[in-house]
């Protein structure tokens, strides 16, 4: 088995562990996101996902770039990520320059941004399209393969089956909605809880997010419990950051694939 091959199989298995401590829906989209950009070469990644009442959200980023990007996508219902969800089918754009026309808000963006071309494949689960992944590539002419795009393809897949079906067997089409939006739902308190940390300490929100998954990998609780207690206050923020040690690569929601990416709600 190739490294790749090793690095692929692992990326499967990381993406279905939902019984193992501290994993929850916000960790296998952290860990989707961190995937992507490190099997398929692209420069960043975006995952956004539909709430009850048909809304998308951004759910993971793998940079503070592409999180703008998914931002506009969001503001103005155009770009790539908005298509492959709409549509239901994968998003291929080598050249996004040459789509000025089609998205004219998010293009200049993405051009200014540094990226030139873009995928898009729909999160689909039981048939059910509930999202989308976006990823961005800032070589010009620089494209991505069949074959990576199809990798992708299976990874959101396996994702959104572990999300759905995270604690509970799903039977019906409308549970499903119902556990996208608690994902949703889970995403959005753990932001508050990272913005509730940077507050208490000062720093930024990159340094919030390593003491939460830090003290969730110490714990064994996961991230949204944590969460949950944080706006509670059932759970101090001294008590999170604990001794400042440095965050083991396995403990991160990617594991050792690269470096804990940003969020943009």
């Amino acid at each position: 088995m190739t490294s790749q091959q090793q690095h692929i199989a692992e990326a499967f298995v990381s993406l279905t562990d939902t019984l193992a401590d501290g994993v929850d829906p916000t960790v296998l989209l952290d860990r989707l996101a961190l995937h992507c950009v490190a099997l398929t070469g692209a420069s960043a990644t975006g995952i956004l996902m539909s709430d009850a009442r048909g809304k998308l959200r951004t759910m993971a980023v793998s940079d503070g770039r592409a999180g703008l990007l998914e931002l506009i996508q969001l503001q103005t219902g155009q770009g790539p990520c908005v298509d492959a969800w709409r549509s239901h089918r994968q998003i291929t754009v080598p050249r996004l320059a040459d789509e000025a026309e089609r998205w004219p808000a998010f293009v200049p963006l993405a051009l200014a941004s540094g990226y030139h071309a873009a995928y898009a494949v729909p999160i689909r689960a039981h048939r059910q399209t509930v999202g989308a992944v976006n990823l961005l590539l800032e070589e010009p002419g620089e494209e991505l393969d069949a074959d990576d795009v199809a990798l992708v393809q299976a990874l959101a897949d396996v994702t959104a089956v572990s999300v759905v079906r995270w604690n509970v067997e799903i039977t019906r089409p409308q549970d499903i909605l119902t556990h996208v939006q608690a994902a949703v739902s889970a995403k959005a308190v753990v932001e508050t809880a990272k913005g509730l940390l940077s507050a208490y300490s000062g720093g930024d929100i990159a340094d919030a997010a390593e003491a939460l998954y830090r003290y969730s990998a110490r714990s064994g609780k996961r991230p949204s419990d944590i969460a949950q207690a944080l706006i509670r206050r059932a759970l101090t923020p001294e008590t999170v950051y604990g001794p400042r040690v440095p965050l083991r690569s396995g403990d991160r929601p990617g594991g050792d694939t690269s470096p804990q990416g940003g969020s943009v709600q």
